[in-house]
């Protein structure tokens, strides 16, 4: 996707057992260069109902290195603070970088730590953006293998400024429940489109599908704006 903070985050209905990934409404994207800054709010809405809200900033600190941090709250129905990240990321090429993605939550007595690939590839009108982590949980009550995931969303654009894309989240829980058998493999679909303002705003949309148990009542909407400043 071709703006500088691209898709992220999580709806906070599903986040108790989402990896410390960016994820639904899209992986994160390509490097935003260095000196320049990018804030992204984003909103989720369940049909509890309930309004998530996250905002991330992200700044390039080089031409290769750049540090990400956000927060996640519930305000509806109540109000809570229910995450804090913080994500560093180097870019070996311009399509390729790797990340350290860390996930606090509030009452809890562990911090999610994923290391992560993500690659941003394009061919023509068509773009692959794509993510693949393992989020363990250390600290607190010790280790917890956590889960792996993958975040692959092909996009087309139909004009310059906007497209339509496919996010699949598959999941797979590797935690251990003492020989109690569970559903470990989980995924959903997230069918949205993006669209730009003079390369400077940007705007996306999304509903987010479970396909593993797939409840109706569980399909949620996510947006999110981003701007962008500075650079050299």
């Amino acid at each position: 996707m071709r703006c500088p903070l691209l898709f992220a985050a999580a709806a906070l209905a599903l986040v108790a057992s989402a990896p410390a990934s960016a994820a639904p409404l899209n992986p994160w994207g390509v490097h935003v260069g260095k000196g320049v800054f990018a804030l992204t709010p984003f909103l989720y809405v369940d049909q509890t109902p309930g309004l998530y809200p996250y905002v991330y900033g992200q700044y390039g600190i080089s031409d290769k290195f750049e540090l990400l941090g956000g927060v996640g709250a519930t305000v509806v129905p109540g109000f809570s603070f229910d995450s804090v990240e913080l994500m560093p990321r180097y870019f070996f090429t311009e399509s390729t970088g790797v990340a350290l993605h860390a996930t606090y939550v509030p009452g809890d007595d562990g911090i999610t730590l994923a290391p992560e690939y993500h690659g941003v590839y394009t061919l023509g009108p068509i773009e692959l953006t794509a993510n693949a982590g393992w989020a363990p949980t250390l600290g607190g009550s010790g280790f917890s293998a956590g889960e792996v995931f993958a975040k692959v969303a092909p996009e087309w654009y139909f004009t310059e400024a906007s497209s339509v894309f496919l996010e699949v989240n598959p999941s797979y829980d590797l935690v251990d429940y003492g020989g109690v058998e569970v559903d470990r493999f989980s995924m959903e679909v997230v069918p949205g489109v993006s669209t730009s303002i003079n390369e400077t705003h940007y705007f996306a949309f999304g509903v987010g599908i479970p396909v593993t148990g797939f409840d109706p009542t569980a399909i949620y909407g996510g947006m999110w704006y981003s701007i962008a400043f500075g650079g050299e």
